[in-house]
């Protein structure tokens, strides 16, 4: 099924703002430290321009490396995604059952693959996922439910925590304030051929 593959390239503009958005993943090896600033930086962000930030969808985040949390923690960004997750990982403490069902709030889960093992835990069947994992296998992230078939899109790690705080995907103006200030990659297509002229080699 093309559902869960990523033949179908979608700009953001393309849902207006309107698609319902039932849990969003950032998360384990297709991240880095720099995703996990942009989070940080993006709570600011919203709590600066509407106060207290509410989420409308789990959000569900596994940093890349102990190593990165450590420096998150030094550097102080840690400090304020714990101060917004409704659970943290705890190694002293650790869940004895995977996790297949979610409340509204953001996880910090310890590193690892999380959702994007799909072995384990997974979105609940029938969700519309948000994901940077590029592991959308059909059934590995989310399952079909009687009702609706799951859905897994992938995304920027911008565009899913966006999505999991509006609960739906951003129009491109809640878009531009969320990330204000932040340095975003920049790609510019090349202007010139890239094609070599063909050179004939003389024997």
């Amino acid at each position: 099924s093309k559902r869960y593959t990523h033949d179908t390239i979608r700009e953001l503009s393309h849902y207006g703002g309107t698609k319902k958005v039932d849990l969003g993943f950032v998360g384990s090896c297709m991240v880095h430290k720099g995703d996990m600033k942009i989070l940080a930086q993006m709570l600011r962000n919203l709590e600066a321009q509407h106060g207290e930030v509410e989420f409308q969808a789990p959000l569900v985040v596994a940093p890349p490396t102990y190593n990165i949390v450590d420096e998150l923690k030094a550097e102080g960004d840690w400090e304020l995604l714990s101060r917004y997750a409704g659970f943290e990982f705890d190694d002293t403490d650790p869940k004895s059952v995977a996790r297949t069902g979610y409340e509204n709030i953001l996880y910090l889960e310890r590193p690892g693959c999380n959702l994007c093992m799909g072995n384990q835990e997974k979105a609940e069947p029938g969700d519309t996922v948000m994901a940077t994992s590029t592991r959308l296998f059909q059934g590995r992230v989310v399952r079909d439910s009687d009702e609706k078939k799951g859905e897994s899109l992938l995304a920027s790690t911008p565009v899913v925590v966006l999505s999991s705080v509006l609960g739906r995907t951003p129009t491109i103006e809640e878009y531009k304030a969320a990330v204000d200030g932040i340095d975003l990659t920049r790609f510019e297509p090349p202007t010139e051929e890239l094609t070599a002229t063909p050179v004939s080699i003389g024997r």
